[in-house]
């Protein structure tokens, strides 16, 4: 609280957000991510409620696709790369240093323990090491939430980067977890 939303702000810029994802699709079907106001990004933290803008309320609004672009940096050391909607990358493009290393290791071991023993625990894969983040995003409707799960493995070696949003799902340890680890068993070939 202490330091406001102004750095929360900036790095979230440092992993995409307030900008239009580079993706290879027409201009109209991509939407920034980011805190907005009606229809309009907000791109002011004046008014912003840190607590609430750092575990992702304060009307943020952000799409899968921004969320693997988070959990993909954080699975490569802290480096934002280019993505593309392919079935294979031959030349990988760096779009940014989104953090240090250091704090990309130390993220990891704290999603590592989301699935070991916290909330997400349904996202568990035998014999691979999995890295996330369960998430409980506000609908604006009481009561009703969309379960949100962010994602990437094997942690210790990543392969595969994924999110999960599943609307009206409730909480994302439940919903969105097991989604999530169906799609990595898939493109890891585990069943």
């Amino acid at each position: 609280m202490a330091l406001g939303a102004g750095p929360i702000v900036d790095y979230m810029k440092r992993y995409g957000f307030y900008s239009v994802p580079p993706l290879e699709t027409p201009l109209g079907e991509r939407v920034p991510s980011g805190r907005y106001k009606g229809h309009r990004l907000d791109r002011s933290t004046s008014d912003a409620d840190p607590g609430r803008l750092a575990f992702g309320q304060e009307r943020l609004l952000v799409t899968p696709f921004q969320m693997a672009m988070v959990a993909g940096a954080i699975a490569n050391h802290g480096v934002l790369m280019r993505p593309h909607v392919v079935e294979k990358i031959l030349h990988p493009d760096k779009l940014g240093q989104a953090i240090k290393p250091q704090t990309a290791a130390e993220l990891t071991s704290m999603m590592e323990a989301v699935v070991t023993g916290g909330t997400g625990t349904a996202a568990q894969i035998p014999g691979i090491r999995v890295a996330g983040k369960t998430g409980t995003a506000e609908t604006g409707v009481p009561g009703r939430y969309n379960g949100w799960f962010i994602s990437f493995a094997p942690a210790d070696h990543p392969k595969v980067a994924v999110a999960v949003v599943v609307e009206n799902g409730g909480f994302g340890g439940h919903s969105a977890a097991p989604i999530a680890k169906a799609l990595m068993q898939a493109i890891l070939g585990r069943s």
